[in-house]
């Protein structure tokens, strides 16, 4: 429970909307250069994970230097600050194009050096993979991607789609899992209201891109969601005695098993 009650939730979430306001405004002043839009989204995602009263979780290290693909699991709005705060800078995430249609936030995402993708139309999607590969290429970008496709209704692991896997065959990045266990339960799909707890990553050793051909491609794709659906089982045990644990909200590591 939020110290303060009903009021010290309020009081937190005005602060969060207010920050992310004046961050988005700063974003869009012209001269921002994309280095500075890359490292402000990292303290941009510790900060909101702050203001929501997470604590953070870690084990395993992103690797650092050439280029990855992180595919990660997607159970809530949360995903996206913990792996701003967790991953390294230079990060590019894939996401919905009709994200950008939404006011201020749409805007800062044009910004950002992230690609659209159109759901729905497997040309328009095609070329857009092909124009993230040549993104990717051309500013050695770390993408991440949510094989998923959307946040899960219902916190289990969904179906993975083909693009992820596509988009590290074409570019040739090695592929680094990410699980992340405990967002759902602070912040689920269509809730509003989040609460205070602790949410427990796992960054996994960087695999060899996935072959080309697509009967192996679908297998590679199965393995690693397969990976996923057991990190996730794992990080879930005990994650309630952390979350009932009284303790501020802060970012930690701890060492992989």
């Amino acid at each position: 429970m939020w110290r303060g009650g009903v009021v010290g939730f309020v009081l937190r979430a005005a602060a969060l909307v207010l920050y992310t306001a004046i961050r988005s405004v700063w974003a869009l002043l012209p001269w921002r250069t994309r280095e500075e839009l890359l490292w402000e989204s990292q303290r941009w995602g510790r900060r909101i994970l702050r203001l929501c009263g997470v604590r953070l979780l870690v084990e395993g290290t992103a690797p650092v230097g050439s280029p990855v693909i992180y595919v990660c699991n997607h159970a809530s709005l949360l995903d996206i600050p913990v792996l701003l705060a967790v991953l390294p800078p230079g990060l590019c995430f894939l996401y919905k194009e009709e994200l950008q249609r939404i006011p201020l936030f749409g805007w800062v995402l044009r910004r950002m050096p992230y690609v659209p993708i159109a759901r729905g139309q497997s040309l328009a999607a095609w070329r857009q993979l092909q124009q993230a590969a040549q993104q990717l290429q051309q500013y050695g970008l770390s993408p991440v991607v949510f094989p998923e496709g959307e946040r899960t209704p219902d916190g289990q692991l969904r179906a993975f789609r083909r693009g992820a896997f596509v988009l590290a065959a074409m570019v040739g990045h090695p592929v680094v899992p990410v699980a992340i266990a405990g967002t759902y339960r602070l912040l689920p799909r269509h809730r509003l209201r989040f609460l205070p707890g602790t949410v427990r990553v796992r960054i996994g050793e960087p695999l060899p891109p996935p072959p080309m051909e697509r009967q192996e491609q679908q297998g590679y794709q199965e393995r690693v969601r397969m990976l996923l659906q057991r990190w996730l089982v794992e990080l879930s045990e005990g994650l309630d005695s952390w979350a009932h644990a009284r303790m501020p909200a802060s970012w930690s590591s701890e060492s992989p098993n």
